[in-house]
């Protein structure tokens, strides 16, 4: 071979060499391509038999999914802290208290999601704004006097009785708006027992349609009843939270009449017609107080203009008698 190319012509041998470098190539991109066709139909095979989860080539790429937040900005900040600051103060109200105070609030249905030992909290907070106050009126000691002296006690008194005149409003508030609407449900309970459902199922008709107090708290009835609650309990779990006395009595009826095995639709409609005999005579009633309570504002501005004008045309006759 080397005598070969040695007798031979500068370009046999150029072509030779050209020859095997292209065969070397030739063999060497076979070579290449068997190795990476069998990697693409073994992963080809791979993702058939299991499929294999994609993966982002590229992180940065990645959509940026924001924290979901509910509620404003102040209910997020502001009142947030004042929550946590109510509840820290909370811990130094003393425990007998507590429980009469959460019946309260349970009554008016907890107003601001307040319970008992958030609202003392509430309560200090607005004595100590009384105190304040008072200071502020009486803070030059050599200026004091009875009447700054009166006001600052006042201020004090109204500033910690005005949480329990709140809370005492919203309690009557909700309880009237309860007793206006056990009416209009015994008359849909009714209705429902004589198309022949059963009790539960008209306390969840009517919990699903009236989006009212009492609608709201046949809803907890029937859910304590879907949690293992008997009927009996749960009708006088919300007798006593609510604190009606016409709820309360036919709550009573309802459950005797469950003991004693009698027809829930004879019940319910005796029920709704006493119901609304007692409204009736709750709206003639408010009807007779109002002459009473038009005395006082008609004592305080008619009386003084009609003596106004009886008596300011008799002024200049008075006059002229005294000169």
């Amino acid at each position: 071979m080397i005598e070969f190319l040695a007798n031979s012509s500068p370009s046999l041998i150029l072509g030779t060499v050209v020859i095997a470098v292209l065969g070397l190539g030739i063999v060497f991109y076979a070579i290449v391509k068997m190795l990476i066709g069998g990697s693409r139909l073994s992963a080809r095979l791979e993702q058939v038999i299991e499929p294999v989860a994609q993966v982002d080539i590229n992180p940065l790429e990645k959509q940026i999914i924001g924290r979901e937040i509910s509620g404003s900005l102040f209910s997020r900040t502001v009142e947030s802290w004042v929550n946590k600051l109510l509840s820290f103060l909370g811990r130094f109200t003393p425990e007998k208290s507590i429980a009469v105070l959460e019946h309260k609030l349970e009554i008016a249905g907890h107003p601001g999601n307040l319970h008992a030992r958030q609202f003392y909290s509430l309560q200090f907070l607005f004595l100590l704004g009384g105190i304040g106050i008072a200071y502020f009126l009486n803070r030059d000691i050599s200026a004091l006097n009875t009447t700054n002296l009166l006001y600052g006690v006042l201020s004090i008194f109204v500033l910690y009785e005005l949480p329990v005149v709140w809370l005492n409003r919203n309690m009557r508030t909700r309880q009237e708006q309860i007793e206006k609407g056990l009416p209009d449900v015994l008359d849909m309970l009714s209705v429902c027992a004589s198309a022949g459902l059963g009790f539960d199922q008209s306390l969840q008709k009517i919990s699903q349609h009236w989006d009212t107090e009492l609608g709201r708290e046949f809803l907890r009835v029937t859910q304590e009843m879907e949690l293992g609650e008997t009927r009996s309990n749960a009708l006088r779990s919300m007798s006593d939270r609510l604190d009606v006395k016409d709820l309360s009595q036919f709550i009573a009826i309802i459950t005797q009449a469950e003991k004693i095995g009698m027809s829930y639709a004879d019940v319910l409609q005796s029920q709704a017609l006493q119901m609304r005999m007692l409204r009736q005579q709750r709206v003639r009633e408010h009807i007779n107080r109002l002459p009473a309570k038009m005395v006082i504002p008609m004592a305080l501005l008619i009386f003084p203009a009609i003596l106004a004008v009886i008596l300011v045309p008799i002024i200049p006759v008075i006059m002229d008698a005294f000169k």
